[in-house]
């Protein structure tokens, strides 16, 4: 008796949906070919013809250039507003399934070489033209720049929370610090906090290395940007929400109320600018619940250990005991209250986590599109490209390569320039010893 596998099911299913081409032979076992993403215009056109849907061939393929990929990426709204045309999608739906079923999402890459890097159209969706609307995805530094303004929105606003916290926070005299089981029992460090800010900047340090290094930083940056976005906006609202007392007796800080919206601002600027950091001259004294300073940490922990090969065990043992040592320094300074390092821990560690399980799993984007753009319309945005997890590849940045490339051309021609004014000077003393000559010899004629 012959038994049924997933691969001879698959084959039964794209055996009624392949076109079939007198030109092209497809080899239904092997699914680089049989997949219906690999399609080019023309099989797609054949696909239509094949089931009898005519009077779709002049709009999907000859005005809109549709192949295989895009035409599974097409949504019921799109193929309707394009066609008219329900049994189409009905048989759309079909190559959804097939696709669905065929993907392989590689979630452990191999460190490439050199010379062996993975193709960008493995890693994200080309120049493509879907319902008349134009977009350019490849490593798309418009979608960076969206990012960078998010988060440059959202820190500042959390900023501006800063300066109104501070205003509300309870007195020193009047409300003592709370309990708390670890404070009560570390004694305060007056200079552990400064230990914690240098091991921010360490740690910041590798991660910029890192992400300057790797093949494709505009998309670890845009999801960067992003989960920063998300969190200190969360923060702003969580400072906001409940004023703590300070958490620790030895303090000079006491509520101050700012005379005017001016001051209010510029001291949120200072804030930003300063980036909360006491090392910078920021000084802040309600912003508890919870700890910016071990969501910089555990992030860029987080960072690090995705965007490296999985060989590098020592960096990322060290930046763990980077990131445990800072929040340890941060209670050892009596700065936060231990549920404020705990919330900041597992809101940043879930929240990273959470976006690369949906980023690295394109199904959560192709089951249903418009309720993502519902629920997360943010991320939609920035990963509806995505195809796969990144891999670690490496290679010098372009603003890098052009750099090194100019300053070759400034030797050369500096190289070239200095012979021709060695040349010049040779003239010149030659000539000078010449008249010299010349006159000295005239000198003794006359003598």
């Amino acid at each position: 008796m012959l038994n049924s596998t997933p691969s001879n099911q698959l084959s039964n299913i794209l055996y009624t949906s392949i076109p079939k081409s007198s030109t092209t032979t497809i080899n239904l076992n092997n699914s680089l070919t049989s997949h219906p993403s690999t399609w080019t215009i023309n099989e797609v056109e054949e696909w239509l013809k094949t089931n009898q849907f005519n009077d779709c061939i002049d709009i999907l393929c000859n005005q809109h250039k549709v192949d295989g990929k895009h035409l599974i990426n097409l949504n019921e709204n799109e193929i309707l507003s394009l066609t008219k045309n329900d049994q189409l999608w009905s048989k759309l739906k079909t190559l959804k399934r097939i696709k669905q079923q065929a993907v392989i999402v590689q979630l452990e890459p191999a460190i490439p070489n050199s010379s062996n890097y993975t193709s960008y159209d493995n890693i994200e969706d080309p120049l493509i033209t879907n319902c008349c609307l134009l977009t350019s995805i490849r490593s798309d530094k418009k979608k960076t720049l969206s990012a960078l303004f998010l988060v440059v929105i959202s820190v500042y606003f959390c900023s501006f929370i800063i300066t109104i916290v501070d205003e509300r926070l309870p007195d020193p005299k009047n409300f003592p610090p709370l309990p708390d089981l670890i404070l009560e029992n570390i004694e305060q460090i007056p200079w552990a906090f400064a230990v914690t800010e240098k091991l921010i900047v360490i740690e910041i340090t590798t991660l910029i290395t890192v992400i300057l290094f790797h093949r494709h930083r505009m998309i670890i940056l845009r999801r960067l940007f992003t989960i920063i976005a998300a969190l200190y906006f969360l923060r702003s609202c969580t400072m906001l929400f409940t004023s703590l007392p300070v958490a620790t007796r030895i303090t000079d800080c006491q509520p101050k109320r700012l005379v005017s919206f001016a001051a209010r601002f510029k001291k949120a600027t200072l804030i930003f600018v300063g980036q909360g950091m006491s090392s910078f001259g920021v000084k802040t004294c309600g912003d508890y619940l919870y700890s910016g300073h071990t969501c910089t940490l555990v992030l860029a922990t987080h960072f690090i250990n995705e965007y490296t090969p999985r060989s590098y065990h020592l960096l990322h043992f060290v930046s763990w005991i980077t990131a445990l040592s800072g929040m340890f320094f941060i209670l050892a300074g009596h700065q936060h209250y231990s549920i404020d390092i705990l919330i900041a821990w597992v809101l940043s560690s879930r929240l990273f986590i959470y976006y690369h399980t949906l980023a690295n799993n394109r199904t959560f984007l192709q089951r249903d599109t418009n309720r993502m753009r519902i629920w997360f319309p943010f991320f939609t945005y920035f990963e509806e490209n995505i195809k796969t997890a990144i891999p670690n590849e490496y290679c010098l940045p372009n603003c890098i390569l052009d750099a090194r490339a100019t300053i070759n051309n400034w030797l050369e021609t500096i190289r070239y320039s200095a012979y021709w004014v060695i040349l010049f000077l040779f003239i010149i003393i030659t000539y000078s010893l010449s008249y010299t000559k010349k006159a000295n010899f005239s000198s003794l004629i006359e003598r």
